[in-house]
């Protein structure tokens, strides 16, 4: 039986014009959240350059 195994994830964020900045755990680069396409146009957003969403990142993840 293997040993027993907590992680506990360590992360804060910093909103900054309009974009959050995720500082996770011990990687010191931040990853930017923001908006992009159709998002963008649902929320409002002006206009800048497109930065991944939280759902791009999480989709990302789970078909890795």
């Amino acid at each position: 039986m293997p040993d027993p195994f907590e992680y506990v994830s360590r992360s804060r964020l910093e909103y900054r014009h309009g974009y959050r900045h995720a500082y996770l755990g011990d990687v010191p680069a931040p990853v930017v959240y923001g908006v992009q396409g159709g998002l963008r146009e649902y929320y409002g957003v002006a206009e800048g350059p497109p930065v991944a969403s939280t759902l791009d990142h999480i989709v990302a993840a789970v078909a890795g």
